[in-house]
């Protein structure tokens, strides 16, 4: 929230610099008789610019961290749940059908959103689309419950294809 509010001030600043700037092409004559030499004047520009360039480094550190780990906020703090723990659930989950093989898990964050690719083989006589339907909606449904995650995307990609042998009698 503190960040927030920085920023806020520090996007209100740019803006007033902006239209001093804007103010200055147009009307100079209204700015001749400020007083640059002064040391007040001195010391109010250089605590500005002090100000804006430890903004600009902080946005600048914060842009390139990059947090690996999905944060889940309750009402008993937080539970920070590393994308190899998902990895791991979502390949135990799938390890259980019979029909899916070569499990290749890729997961992370994309902003806000959350997301889940998964490459893999699959054995089936069935419908393609509703085995994967159930298959997202079955790993969306369990890390809601069980991980309290909500996960925003979820793709399949199927690597390959084998169709099932009928038994013979």
């Amino acid at each position: 929230m503190i960040k927030k509010i920085i920023f806020f001030f520090a996007w209100v600043g740019i803006f007033a610099m902006s239209i001093v700037g804007f103010a200055y092409m147009v009307m100079p004559s209204y700015f001749s008789n400020i007083d640059t030499t002064s040391l007040l004047f001195k010391i109010v520009v250089l605590n500005i610019c002090l100000i804006y360039f430890i903004i600009s480094l902080l946005k600048l550190f914060s842009k390139f961290s990059k947090e690996e780990d999905y944060v889940i906020k309750n009402e008993n703090g937080t539970v920070h749940i590393s994308t190899e723990t998902v990895k791991s659930l979502v390949k135990e989950l799938l390890s259980k059908d019979r029909d899916i093989r070569s499990l290749k898990i890729d997961c992370g964050k994309k902003g806000r959103k959350f997301y889940i690719i998964i490459n893999l083989e699959i054995l089936s006589n069935s419908s393609i689309a509703a085995k994967t339907t159930d298959i997202q909606s079955y790993i969306k449904n369990t890390l809601d419950e069980k991980l309290d995650l909500k996960v925003d995307v979820i793709e399949v990609r199927i690597s390959k294809l084998s169709m099932k042998k009928d038994p013979v009698v």
